[in-house]
C-alpha cells in the first residue's frame, strides 16, 4: 500500500519502504499532486509552480519527464498502461493536466481531515472529553509544518499555508475542549510555549492568560497580557482586541465567572426528551395575515444559501411585534418540531449580557446552569452544537444590534431564527427584514371592540375615530386603551382621550395601562442627543419639517441634524416623506406621529420608564 506524507517533511513509503523522490523538481510535482489529489491540475499550475513567471521553451517537454520518473515509482502507474499495478493507484494523463488517483486513507492529510471532522461532530454533541481526544489524535498526525524540506513554489506555497491554518483552528478546539474540562494545570506549559512561538496570536494569549488564573496565577495571567500589549503596540501600533481587554479586567476585578463552575470538570450534555418549546402565550393577531404568510415563508422555504434562516422584524412602537414573532413560532411548530425557544435582550436602556441570554437558552434545553462555562463563546459554542442537524426556531426579542444576536445564531441550514427589534437592523445575519405597518383603520376598530368586548357600548363613533387617529391605528396603544377602559368601566372614549391629553405623569412610571407607554419605552432606549432631539422636536413642530426647518427648530447645522433625523427614521419615531419645493426641487420632509408627539410632550425634564 502506497502513503503519502505532506504534513511535516514529504513522504512516500511503499510496503513500509520510503521511496521518496530525491530530485528538487519532481518532489514539486508531485507535492502539488497530492496535495489536489483525484482532481486534475492544469499544465498552466504546474508550470507556474515549477518556474514561477519564467517558464523556459522547453517546460511541457521537461513537465513530461517529470511525471514520467513519477509513474516509476513503486505502486504508483498510469492505469491505462498495460501495468500489474493497484488501479486504485494512478498518475493520469488528463485533458489539460494530469490527476493523482488514490484511494481514501493514503494521505495523512485525509486522515487529519476525518479525525478533527468526528472530533467537531462530538463536541457539537457535547461529547466533549471524546471530542479533545479525537482532536488531539488529529494534530498527532503532523510531523511538523507541512512540506517543510520542499522548496515552495506560488501554489504549493498558499496551500501548505491553507494547511498551517486548519492545524492552529484543530489546536483552538483541542485546547478549549481541555479548558472545559478543567484541565487548565495541564495546559500551561503547551500554551507557554505557543504564546511565546506566536506573539501576535490574541487567541492563544487568552487562554494561556485563563488557564493561569484558573490555577491560582493571577499575577502570571496578568503578565501575560502585558506582554502581549506591549508587542502588538511596538510592532503592530494596535492595542489588543476587545475578548482579550474585557478578560483582563474580569482578571483585576476577580470576576468569579472566571471559575470553572462548581469546581466541576466536565459539562453533561442535555437529556434527549421532549423537544424544548419555551414560548410566551399565544396572542391571537388581527389584521397581519399577509405579514404572517410572508415571514413564515421566509423561515421555512430552503434558499441554498450556507447558515439559518433569519428574518428581522420590526416596526413603530406598539405595532405589535412581540405579539406578531411569538405568535407566529407558535404556528410553526410542524416546521420546526426539534424546539422552539424564546428569548428577550430586555429593557433597550440596559440590556442584558449575551451571555445571560446563553445560560437561558442552554437551561431550556437540558444543562444544568451552575454547570455551564462563563465565557461567551464556549457558550455559544455549546449552543451551536446542540442545533446542529436540528431543526430549530430561535425567537429573540427586543434586539438593538446585529452584535448581540451573532453568538445566539444556530448551526446549519435546517435552523431558523426570528428578530423582533427596535430599529431597522443590518448585516449579513439578516436574509429577510419584515416592517410591520399600522393596522388600519378597520383591522385596529376590529382589535379594539373585540379585546374591549362587543357588549359593551361606547356610543360615539366620531370620538372612537378620535381614539383610532391618536393611537395610529396600532395595536398597542389600542390594547392599552382597552386595558385603561377595562379598569374604569364608567368611561367612554371621550373621557379616555381628555385622560391622554392631560395626564403629564407618564414619563415617571406606569402603575397602570397607558397608550403611550410603547412610545416612551422605545425612546427610553435612545442615546441622550437623540432623545432631547426628539422632544424638543415634539414640543416645537406641529408639522412635517424639511432638514432646515428641523435644524433652526433643534439649534444644529442642517448636517448633524440630518443625521439625527436619518436615525430616529431607523427607530421608527419619525415618518418621511417626499415633497416638493420649489427651490430645492425633491426634499424629504420628517413629522411625528400624533402618538409620539402627545406622549413626549409630557416627557421634559423627565425620566422615561
Amino acid at each position: 500500500m502506497l502513503q503519502i506524507g505532506l504534513l511535516g517533511t514529504l513522504q512516500v513509503v511503499h510496503q513500509g519502504v520510503h521511496v521518496t523522490p530525491s530530485a528538487p523538481k519532481v518532489r514539486q510535482v508531485l507535492a502539488l499532486l497530492a496535495l489536489r489529489a483525484n482532481t486534475t491540475v492544469g499544465l498552466h499550475q504546474l508550470v507556474e509552480e515549477l518556474w514561477e513567471e519564467r517558464p523556459p521553451s522547453s517546460a511541457a517537454t521537461t513537465l513530461q519527464t517529470y511525471i514520467y520518473q513519477l509513474r516509476k515509482l513503486p505502486g504508483l502507474c498510469d492505469s491505462q498502461h498495460p501495468d500489474p499495478c493497484d488501479r486504485s493507484y494512478a498518475l493520469l494523463t488528463t485533458p489539460g493536466g494530469y490527476r493523482l488517483s488514490v484511494p481514501q486513507g493514503c494521505l495523512d492529510t485525509q486522515e487529519f481531515g476525518e479525525l478533527s471532522g468526528h472530533g467537531r461532530e462530538c463536541l457539537e454533541r457535547g461529547e466533549v472529553a471524546e471530542a479533545a481526544d479525537l482532536l488531539q489524535r488529529a494534530l498527532a498526525v503532523w510531523r511538523g509544518p507541512a512540506l517543510s524540506d520542499l522548496a515552495h513554489g506560488p501554489i504549493v506555497g498558499i496551500d501548505t499555508l491553507r494547511l498551517e491554518e486548519q492545524r492552529y483552528e484543530v489546536l483552538e478546539e483541542r485546547i478549549n475542549a481541555d479548558l472545559l474540562l478543567g484541565r487548565h494545570h495541564r495546559l500551561i506549559s503547551e500554551l507557554t510555549a505557543l504564546a511565546a512561538d506566536n506573539p501576535t496570536r490574541e487567541g492563544l494569549h487568552a487562554k494561556l492568560m485563563l488557564a493561569l488564573y484558573r490555577a491560582g496565577r493571577r499575577p502570571d495571567a496578568l503578565e501575560v497580557f502585558q506582554r502581549i500589549r506591549r508587542v502588538l503596540t511596538r510592532e503592530l501600533g494596535l492595542e489588543p482586541c476587545s475578548e482579550l481587554q474585557r478578560l483582563h479586567q474580569q482578571m483585576l476585578a476577580g470576576d468569579r465567572g472566571l471559575d470553572l463552575p462548581g469546581g466541576r470538570t466536565t459539562v453533561r450534555a442535555p437529556s434527549a426528551d421532549e423537544p424544548p418549546v419555551r414560548l410566551p402565550a399565544d396572542v391571537p393577531l388581527i389584521g397581519r395575515d399577509a405579514e404572517l404568510a410572508r415571514t413564515a415563508k421566509a423561515l421555512t422555504e430552503s434558499t441554498g444559501e450556507e447558515g439559518p434562516r433569519c428574518v428581522a422584524v420590526a416596526g413603530l412602537p406598539g405595532a405589535g411585534t412581540t405579539a406578531f414573532v411569538v405568535s407566529l413560532a407558535h404556528r410553526l411548530g410542524d416546521a420546526f418540531p426539534d424546539g422552539r425557544l424564546y428569548v428577550s435582550l430586555g429593557d433597550p436602556a440596559e440590556p442584558r449580557c449575551v451571555q445571560d441570554v446563553l445560560a437561558d437558552l442552554l437551561e431550556a434545553i437540558g444543562h444544568r446552569r451552575d454547570e455551564l462555562p462563563t465565557d461567551l463563546a464556549d457558550r455559544s459554542r455549546m449552543f451551536r452544537a446542540w442545533t446542529a442537524n436540528r431543526r430549530v426556531l430561535l425567537v429573540v426579542d427586543d434586539v438593538a444590534a446585529a452584535h448581540q444576536v451573532a453568538p445566539l445564531m444556530p448551526t446549519g441550514t435546517r435552523s431558523a431564527v426570528l428578530l423582533a427589534g427596535y430599529r431597522r437592523l443590518y448585516g449579513s445575519l439578516f436574509r429577510t427584514r419584515v416592517d410591520l405597518p399600522t393596522l388600519g383603520s378597520r383591522a385596529s376598530l376590529e382589535l379594539f371592540l373585540t379585546a374591549l368586548g362587543r357588549a359593551r357600548t361606547l356610543g360615539d363613533n366620531s370620538g372612537m375615530h378620535m381614539l383610532q387617529q391618536l393611537c395610529g391605528d396600532l395595536p398597542g396603544p389600542m390594547l392599552e386603551a382597552v386595558g385603561v377602559l377595562m379598569l374604569r368601566p364608567h368611561w367612554r372614549v371621550r373621557q379616555l382621550i381628555d385622560w391622554m391629553g392631560r395626564d403629564r405623569r407618564v414619563g415617571v412610571a406606569f402603575q397602570r395601562p397607558h397608550p403611550f407607554h410603547h412610545v416612551l419605552r422605545r425612546c427610553g432606549g435612545l442615546e441622550p442627543r437623540l432623545r432631547d432631539a426628539l422632544v424638543r422636536l415634539a414640543w416645537e413642530a406641529d408639522g412635517p419639517l424639511t432638514v432646515e426647518q428641523a435644524a433652526m427648530a433643534l439649534q444644529l447645522d442642517p448636517d448633524e441634524t440630518e443625521d439625527i433625523l436619518e436615525e430616529l427614521v431607523e427607530f421608527f419615531l419619525l415618518e418621511v416623506d417626499v415633497a416638493s419645493d420649489p427651490s430645492t426641487g425633491r426634499c424629504f420632509q420628517y413629522a411625528l406621529p400624533a402618538l409620539l408627539r402627545h406622549a413626549l410632550r409630557g416627557t421634559r425634564e423627565r425620566t422615561f420608564a
